[in-house]
């Protein structure tokens, strides 16, 4: 027999952020959930009933919803079953990649034909979208996931991304992606050497050429980075190394030893023995689970 399952979730970790799909094959009834940002959702298949404090509606494929932040939702799925699941897309943005692409978007002569101005027709807390633009383009992101395993994969995905938030800074939903800014890296050098990181994992980086990048003494730059992101140099490189590992594992394509070459470690036994500390599993024990 089949196992029944209510909200399994399958996370899809991207450069610039998570996509998660959850699929549900039984009825179920007033499943709490709760985000502490504002997050994008997509229904796939099937049928939900959303229901919160200030709004109740009917979920259904072609509708795209942001749900309000720090506001826990109950949500009920009458009619799911192994042979008609239910499956919703969930995907989490960094905060910092919307406010580098809001404020190269501000910076430029477009500013008032792309970003929306306009008084706020309906509830800041949430945000309810059918445009067949903004759902197709949603929709690309998480078949691409499948689809392209060539090496410019990633700026291919970065472009997916942009899209989406092209759709819904010309919408009042630009208020709640403004509202995620809150939680990004504020100091322009910081974000500069957070940005270095992402975009030079393979390299060696040490703290001086990550102070060099800066244009700051060491001591300075640990103490701002700190403040900023919550982590240490040495500690935020660490994180982005493995979460990038994550994704090339997932994508199973190269071996497990090409996999921590790539993400900038110099042996696989660090590699293994690294991912395990962080990940609480080996390497190859994630890619049995994520890619069976």
């Amino acid at each position: 027999m089949e196992e029944r399952f209510i909200e399994r979730g399958t996370d899809y970790q991207l450069r610039r952020g998570t996509l998660s799909v959850y699929e549900t094959n039984c009825s179920c009834k007033n499943v709490k959930f709760h985000f502490n940002r504002f997050v994008l959702t997509l229904m796939l298949s099937g049928h939900k009933t959303i229901e919160g404090e200030r709004l109740k509606f009917e979920f259904f494929p072609g509708t795209f919803f942001i749900p309000e932040k720090d506001a826990v939702i109950d949500v009920s799925i009458p009619n799911a079953s192994i042979d008609n699941p239910t499956k919703c897309l969930v995907l989490d943005i960094q905060p910092a990649f919307i406010k580098s692409f809001y404020e190269e978007i501000a910076a430029s002569e477009a500013d008032r034909d792309i970003l929306y101005h306009g008084p706020t027709e309906t509830s800041t807390d949430y945000f309810f979208s059918n445009n067949p633009l903004l759902v197709k383009a949603f929709e690309k992101l998480y078949h691409h996931q499948f689809a392209d395993q060539s090496p410019a994969r990633w700026l291919a995905e970065d472009l997916l991304l942009k899209e989406i938030l092209l759709r819904l800074f010309h919408t009042e939903a630009l208020y709640l992606m403004i509202d995620n800014l809150n939680e990004s890296v504020e100091d322009d050098k910081i974000r500069k050497v957070t940005t270095y990181i992402t975009n030079n994992l393979e390299q060696r980086l040490t703290v001086h050429k990550l102070s060099e990048i800066a244009g700051m003494g060491q001591t300075s730059l640990y103490n701002k980075f700190k403040s900023a992101t919550g982590l240490s140099p040495n500690e935020y490189v660490l994180q982005e190394r493995i979460n990038h590992a994550k994704v090339l594992i997932q994508k199973n394509r190269i071996s497990l030893k090409e996999v921590a070459f790539q993400c900038g470690f110099n042996s696989y036994e660090y590699f293994s023995s690294t991912f395990k500390k962080v990940e609480k599993t080996k390497p190859s024990e994630f890619k049995r689970l994520k890619c069976a």
